[in-house]
């Protein structure tokens, strides 16, 4: 089972009439259906009598259409509508029945509605009729303004400057005021910038402030100076002042020379239209577009998508969003003609004009939108994420374990594999089936099982080491099943992306952790600049044998010095001694122990938890290995006070400071030699673990990767 954020979607609009209200409608479901987690009811205002808008709603999977008057077997108030009393008492039924974690409708009259509704706990309603000009909002707009931002949880707003608006007229912090821009489909292809067929389009409703009279009779004065210039018209909706001048319009459009209307069509009809024309028309009348106005047209960004130069009316916002210099700027019929004829016919004009636009309308895609409302959304989520820990070995991955455990957000399970690629399938299918969230441990045999296992719906993290590269498991994950990919450093980032072609957009690099605090402990003794310590000898690769070399000339100069190894043995490991080439190695390397003068001054001390207590008596740690993903060891001696030695294995300058690099073994007992006398790390470099790899640090990284 996945967990499900159910959302309920109501817009006061009607459906079959093609205006910015309804195209939001559309939108707003397809933005949701974004997430697999997310499922939405969209309730319908009006009767279905087109399928032009309607249509765009035809494939989303987490969407679910309420055709009201076809699921309800009841009479309304009006047989074409329900009113906002209806709506309420329909979306109450509804939230009884299906118990939404949030609720968003648009719309002023729904939202006052909703104020005596037990729903406006979980409701985020969304005004765009609200009074642009601060001087002139009435006390009683600001009344009700600050009674719907005390009573909802989160309010949307179009545009950063009508949050600013809002949180100065009201007089609020705007904490709760969350940003919904006008959102147009995802787009992939760069459009080439070019004019080929010398048309122009609009698409949308037909009223005076929309200066539909003044577009067709700007048109005419082009047509008669060009006549291969064509204006593309889609829509049909008439409003207010132009009602009565419907026919007198229609008539216009369907008999001017050169004026290519096409109706009422579905928006993705629309699109198409717009791909296939070559300048928008965005220009609208000063009483809609001035520097007061905070709305920014849905329009102009679907122009802009395309790669269409846009023809609009000079405001601040428009110069904010595409320069001051942006060409087609106008404000009368003589401005529009003339910056029309010179853009048509000039290439680098038109070029430069057209991608201005397309790049300030990238930032509002569906997908774009959805990430900056994902936070808001999920924030209704009061279920616990269920998160599973899969992997044979969890001891560098322990402390956020034990993080998300006892976590109010969370439920934890553990599927503990018994080796790369041994475990209980059993269990593991049962932490498959209750998860939300699996987190992969190595990306061993764990990650190929979990990555060809994995349920719509949920997501799957692997944290990959350095072991992974000397198998063949990535190369058998099901890539498009895995969300995410933590590299534990920078090098094993580029290791991974170029051994195994893992897409760099899946991949992210969080440091291993470690508790700085537990290790920040007083030293035993002035006695520890003679301790050399070094953790985790097996297998060969970690090179014990560089670390008695140091040692050992160490040694030579004064027989105070001592190596600390705590490590398992060889004889710990089985499958380790049937290596002949391991075992040969280590029976070597003691019969060189056993036979020096130096014996009694290596000290190997027991396996086991208690490092804090370990690295108070040791003044350096080495890192002697052939190769390490990130060595964990080092950084812990480093937020004990002891000096970290690194043998520079690939990799190391991007985890270790420089200063603790070293290239050969007389480097390394040089170094030491003239620290002689001194006590350990400095304060100020011992910080340098707890302001970078500290379990606070790493586990908020990991948490967020976990819930993004």
């Amino acid at each position: 089972m996945t967990r499900k954020l159910k959302i309920l979607l109501y817009g006061d609009v009607d459906i079959n009439i093609m205006d910015g209200s309804a195209v939001w409608l559309t939108s707003m479901a397809n933005v949701l259906n974004k997430d697999e987690n997310i499922s939405v009811d969209v309730l319908l205002k009006a009767r279905i009598k087109n399928r032009n808008l309607l249509s765009e709603m035809d494939n989303l999977q987490q969407v679910n259409i309420i055709d009201t008057f076809t699921d309800y077997n009841r009479k309304f108030a009006n047989g074409n509508r329900i009113n906002t009393q209806e709506a309420v008492q329909l979306m109450e039924e509804l939230d009884q029945r299906n118990d939404y974690h949030c609720v968003i409708v648009r719309g002023f009259q729904i939202v006052m509605n909703l104020l005596e509704s037990p729903l406006s706990r979980k409701t985020i309603p969304y005004i765009t009729d609200i009074n642009h000009d601060k001087d002139s909002v009435q006390e009683d707009e600001k009344a009700t303004l600050k009674k719907i931002y005390d009573l909802f949880p989160n309010m949307f707003v179009q545009t950063p400057e009508t949050k600013e608006l809002l949180k100065e007229v009201i007089g609020v912090d705007g904490k709760k005021l969350a940003l919904l821009t006008p959102m147009i489909p995802d787009f992939d292809q760069t459009p080439d910038f070019t004019n080929k067929n010398n048309s122009m389009v609009y698409t949308g409703k037909f009223a005076k402030g929309w200066y539909t009279e003044e577009i067709i009779s700007a048109f005419k004065v082009l047509n008669g100076k060009d006549r291969s210039l064509i204006l593309n018209v889609a829509g049909d909706k008439f409003q207010g002042e132009l009602i009565p001048e419907k026919e007198k319009i229609t008539n216009l459009l369907k008999t001017q020379e050169g004026i290519n209307w096409v109706g009422a069509i579905p928006r993705s009809k629309s699109l198409k239209f717009i791909d296939q024309s070559d300048i928008g028309i965005g220009w609208r009348s000063e009483s809609i577009d001035n520097d007061s106005s905070l709305e920014l047209s849905t329009k102009l960004l679907e122009y802009g998508r395309f790669g269409k130069p846009v023809l609009l009316r000079r405001t601040k916002m428009y110069e904010k969003l595409l320069g001051a210099d942006y060409f087609l700027f106008v404000e009368s019929e003589e401005d529009f003609v003339e910056k029309t004829m010179e853009i048509m016919y000039n290439r680098s004009l038109y070029r430069k004009t057209a991608k201005k636009v397309y790049e300030a309308s990238k930032y509002y895609t569906f997908s774009s939108a959805y990430q900056r409302l994902r936070p808001v959304l999920w924030n209704f989520y009061n279920e616990k994420i269920k998160l599973v820990f899969a992997g044979h070995d969890l001891k560098f991955i322990n402390m956020a374990i034990e993080y998300f455990k006892p976590h109010p957000g969370f439920e934890v399970k553990i599927d503990k594999w018994q080796g790369h690629n041994n475990h209980d399938e059993i269990k593991s299918k049962e932490c498959l089936n209750w998860a939300d969230v699996i987190f992969c441990e190595w990306g061993l045999g764990n990650a190929v099982w979990y990555s060809q296992n994995k349920k719509q719906g949920q997501k799957l993290i692997v944290r990959m080491h350095g072991q992974e590269r000397l198998t063949d498991y990535p190369n058998q994950f099901k890539m498009e099943n895995i969300n995410k990919v933590i590299a534990v450093s920078p090098f094993i980032f580029e290791k991974f992306h170029h051994l195994f072609q893992i897409p760099r957009e899946k991949m992210t690099m969080i440091y291993n952790l470690v508790d700085t605090n537990k290790f920040n402990k007083p030293k035993v003794n002035s006695q520890i600049q003679y301790n050399l310590g070094i953790c985790g000898v097996l297998p060969s690769l970690k090179r014990l044998d560089r670390a008695i070399n140091i040692f050992e000339r160490l040694w030579e100069t004064d027989n105070r010095y001592k190596l600390f190894v705590k490590s398992k043995m060889p004889k710990d490991l089985p499958w380790l001694m049937n290596r002949e080439s391991e075992k040969q190695y280590y029976e070597d390397l003691f019969e060189r122990i056993n036979k020096a003068p130096w014996k009694k001054n290596l000290v190997f001390d027991q396996h086991g938890s208690n490092m804090e207590e370990w690295f108070r008596k040791i003044g350096y740690i080495l890192s002697t290995s052939d190769f390490e993903s990130f060595h964990l060891a080092p950084m812990e001696g480093m937020s004990s006070g002891s000096v970290p030695l690194v043998l520079h294995w690939t990799g190391a300058e991007t985890i270790y400071p420089r200063e603790f690099l070293f290239e050969n073994e007389e480097q390394v007992v040089k170094a030491i030699l003239q620290r002689k006398g001194k006590m350990g790390l400095s304060e100020s470099m011992k910080k340098y673990p707890y302001e970078n790899f500290d379990k606070k640090i790493i586990i908020k990284k990991l948490e967020n990767c976990i819930l993004a």
